[in-house]
């Protein structure tokens, strides 16, 4: 089983990449699968036509969406094509109509089920993938039907999403389609199955059940009337808050479980002042069912109503629940683990929720990323079909996968991911802000009492799990900026450990967690015997707060001062760990990371480990801040007006007497043609990251354009950690470096000046540029322990020694001893490095270099940065 995936640019092209790959079905079936937010209905069905031109015997599934799954990332407005050709495998499709042609009533679900088998479904099928449209309302029964009609089958898909170009027909909301055809009331599956065929499927959803269950009395298709015998609406909003009649938007935070199945959600809509009619026009013969079951009903009373996207059975039992990062993080590993085990992953179908990505859009970006190298591929959809333990549940707001294929593979997964869910805090943000609201409103409102217990009880539930570390025992960064906020907490002092990436390289697991739970607890009794309020920012950082009308700046500071002290305290078995120390006066939820990050640099220039700063006034630089921002402005001149400018210094080979190759240096241009250098401006580009990133990019493509067609001349080129972890500039080189005739011209210098903690980045990029033919220096080699640690863990091609080293090295006798420590390092080790000096001023620092066999050098004395390059 192989799978390709394109993105859909033109036919033409389509056509080529179908001609390169020589697809026959008489050799297997062939599974098409279109998604797409790029086509209205008929031009959908004309793709779909076309595409059978080409394929004569392909299966051809199509569905609307609003945005593709692809690469990793979410893709708005994008049509993706994913081949999948099966070696023994078999494929059986079909798109029926799940309403009846003659009453214009929808099917129901059970004859709805028998329908597809008898379409589709095999002895040994084993995967059906399946997408209904939004107006069939009975798609939970549906699901639930299919589980009882063909046991053990496998589902995935949804109900297709809503294209914004869909306008062929008014009225649309989503629509199926293959190349007979379109539908907006129809159900489109694709069976998948076959002797060596295997596949597993998984979820993952982030929502926590909370609060009693109760169960629906009272139900009008997708609309809860009642619920324990209560009008649901208003048991709903008493659970919520009044803030649902101006924001009724809010209700998707906090959507329902079905009690057996408590980790699905079911979103729910709230709208005021409703009725029945309103929301169910009777002349749609679409809800003719729901008007016959229940001839009782009160169509025209208008009152608060709340519905689901699927018709909601009478005797259901629910529960609240809520959805929020560290459940996410949770499921989502589960889920992967799942996946990554899976012996036979020759193809991954994937498909996420548009309200998911809508209220967490960051944990979305993060949950694809992990599949960013592999064939996973899919859409947005609004409402997915999830299975766990052999059944299937109609769910919202998920992630659900698939993954399958007939022999071994092993696809390319990030589980690096895992190391990085800061982003996803930001999407408890909304959830957080309402919950402080509900306490304000509770706090004045004394004349609820016993209404506003439950709503009490529940918010207090969500806060537990919002506002803890994951060990439920410390409240964390959350919890501190809604102490701030509602408690006026604003004296704050931030507790860092650093170099922990260091310490695993010398100690055990062991001690490194004997040590990180004596500085938790050394830290926890001591905030307790001095009343401050303690939290856990992330592993190793705490923070500690106290409000400034209870405590003098004075004696906090000299509290924190002593905590220091104690945790500078080592006994036998425990890591020497060095605490920074940042106390911050007159903090707000607004202000305290931008001080916070201000003081940290401060503390790195002047070597501290304990500070003190007002956060509103700070330690202000007036003609800094004015040289500050007149840097930004010559920086967006220089790219907007195409003055990044490279220029180009040789490197001498002192064996064969010539230069060797060139580093690319960066200059700006400003509007009065004065010339800028990287000392001036690249701090500042780095601390506004976009400003750093275009300017990196702009460069490094102006070198590769000058160098490609060179045979005989190389050139260095400067990235530090951030462009490595720059996706678009790691794809850029990555697609470059094939092109040329001659990769290893092309050195890349890993830069000294940002720290590198995160190997796993480097260590790849670095593997990749080998491996396409590039080469790679290590920058300023004998300035610290992380070079060392550079030297020790990557494989480089070329060291260059620390400016300063060669500076000093015939007049101060310890650079000397270095310049001879790195020579005698190169004769040591195994591998073929080159020894790179710079600052090379002058003949007597240039014998020096040859004494101790140096192999390259580069300064004023042979060769001066330029825009040009000597031309043999």
């Amino acid at each position: 089983m192989f799978t390709w995936n394109f993105k859909y640019v033109s036919k033409s092209r389509l056509a080529e990449n179908f001609t390169q790959l020589a697809l026959n079905s008489q050799k297997g079936d062939i599974l098409v699968r279109i998604h797409t937010a790029l086509h209205n209905e008929d031009e959908a069905v004309e793709l779909a036509r076309f595409v059978k031109t080409q394929l004569p015997g392909a299966h051809i599934f199509g569905t609307s969406t609003s945005a593709i799954i692809g690469g990793g990332r979410l893709r708005p407005n994008q049509c993706v094509i994913s081949l999948s050709q099966m070696s023994h495998a078999h494929v059986r499709s079909a798109m029926i109509p799940s309403f009846d042609d003659t009453t214009g009533e929808p099917v129901p679900a059970q004859e709805l089920c028998r329908r597809v088998k008898d379409a589709v479904i095999d002895d040994d099928s084993k995967l059906m993938l399946t997408f209904l449209t939004k107006k069939y309302l009975d798609v939970y029964r549906f699901v639930e039907d299919c589980n009882d009609c063909f046991p053990g089958m496998q589902m995935i898909g949804g109900v297709a999403n809503t294209p914004e170009v869909s306008t062929a027909k008014q009225g649309t909301d989503s629509f199926v389609f293959d190349e007979n055809g379109w539908s907006d009331k129809a159900v489109i599956v694709a069976a998948l199955g076959g002797g060596e065929f295997e596949c597993l499927s998984s979820y993952a959803t982030g929502a926590l059940a909370i609060g009693d269950e109760i169960e629906v009395t009272d139900a009008f298709g997708p609309c809860i009337l009642s619920v324990d015998g209560r009008d649901a609406a208003a048991e709903f909003r008493a659970g919520v808050g009044d803030a649902l009649l101006t924001k009724p938007e809010l209700a998707k935070l906090f959507p329902y479980v079905y009690s057996e199945a408590s980790d699905i959600p079911v979103e729910v809509k709230f709208a005021e002042e409703m009725s029945i009619s309103e929301a169910f026009p009777k002349s749609d013969s679409a809800y003719a069912p729901e008007y016959r079951k229940r001839p009782d009903v009160d169509e025209k009373r208008e009152t608060e109503l709340i519905r689901a996207n699927h018709c909601v059975e009478i005797g259901k039992k629910l529960r609240r629940a809520f959805i929020y990062d560290r459940k996410i993080i949770a499921d989502h590993r589960a889920m992967f683990r799942k996946i990554e085990k899976f012996e036979k992953a020759e193809t991954l179908f994937a498909y996420s929720c548009t309200s998911r990505s809508r209220l967490y859009s960051n944990c979305v970006k993060w949950e694809l990323s992990a599949y960013e190298n592999s064939t996973l591929c899919g859409c947005l959809t609004a409402g997915e079909i999830a299975c766990a333990d052999g059944r299937n549940h109609f769910a919202n707001c998920s992630f659900v996968a698939s993954v399958m294929g007939e022999e071994n593979a092993s696809p390319l997964y990030n589980p690096f991911v895992f190391t990085h869910t800061d982003a996803l805090v930001a999407d408890n943000r909304e959830l957080l802000d309402y919950l402080m609201e509900v306490e304000r409103a509770l706090e004045k409102d004394e004349t609820r009492a016993k209404a506003a217990d439950g709503m009490r009880a529940f918010v207090r539930d969500c806060e537990l799990k919002l506002l803890y570390s994951r060990s439920g025992e410390i409240p964390n960064a959350a919890a501190m900026n809604m102490d701030m906020k509602l408690k006026g907490f604003d004296r704050v002092c931030i507790i860092n450990v650093t170099n922990v990436s260091g310490m695993r390289l010398v100690f055990t697991e062991q001690a490194i967690e004997l040590t990180h739970k004596d500085f938790i607890a050394k830290c926890v009794s001591f905030a307790e015997k001095k009343h401050y309020r303690l939290y856990s920012m992330s592993d190793w950082q705490l923070a500690v707060a106290a409000t400034s009308y209870l405590v003098t700046l004075s004696a906090f500071s000299e509290d924190m001062e002593e905590l220091q002290r104690e945790l500078f305290r080592t006994s036998e078995g425990y890591v020497a760990i060095v605490p920074f120390f940042c106390v911050l006066d007159d903090c707000t939820v607004d202000n305290l990371q931008e001080a916070y990050n201000a003081a940290r640099v401060e503390m790195a220039q002047k070597n501290n480990q304990f500070y003190v700063r007002n956060a509103q006034i700070g330690q202000l630089d007036e003609e800094g801040i004015r040289r500050r921002y007149h840097m930004v402005n010559v920086i967006n001149y220089a790219i907007t007006h195409d003055k990044v400018i490279p220029y180009f210094q040789g490197i001498y080979d002192n064996a064969e007497n010539k230069i060797h190759h060139y580093e690319s240096l960066m200059r700006l241009e400003d509007e009065n043609g004065k010339l800028y250098y990287p000392e001036e401006f690249l701090e500042v580009a780095r601390s506004f990251g976009l400003l750093y990133d275009t300017i990196s990019k702009i460069m490094i493509r102006k070198v590769f354009a000058k160098f490609k067609n060179y045979e005989d001349k190389s050139v260095s080129i400067n990235l530090g950690i951030r462009d490595i972890k720059n996706r678009e500039i790691v794809e850029y080189i990555y697609d470059f470096l094939p092109s040329v005739k001659h990769p290893e011209n092309f050195v890349f210098e890993i830069l000294e000046n940002e720290d590198v903690d995160e190997y796993e980045y480097l260590l790849r990029f670095v593997e990749k540029i080998h491996g396409l033919g590039g080469r790679i220096s290590i920058d300023d080699f004998g300035s610290g322990y992380s070079n060392l640690q550079h030297v020790v863990s990557i494989p480089s091609d070329y060291l260059k020694i620390d400016g300063s080293i060669i500076k000093k090295c015939c007049e101060d006798q310890e650079s000397e001893n270095l310049l001879a420590l790195i020579s005698g390092f190169k004769n040591l080790s195994s591998r073929s490095v080159g020894i790179i000096a710079e600052y090379v001023e002058n003949e007597e620092i240039q014998n020096k270099l040859k004494s101790y066999g140096i192999d390259y050098s580069q300064g004023f004395l042979f060769s001066k940065p330029s825009p040009n390059i000597a031309e043999d």
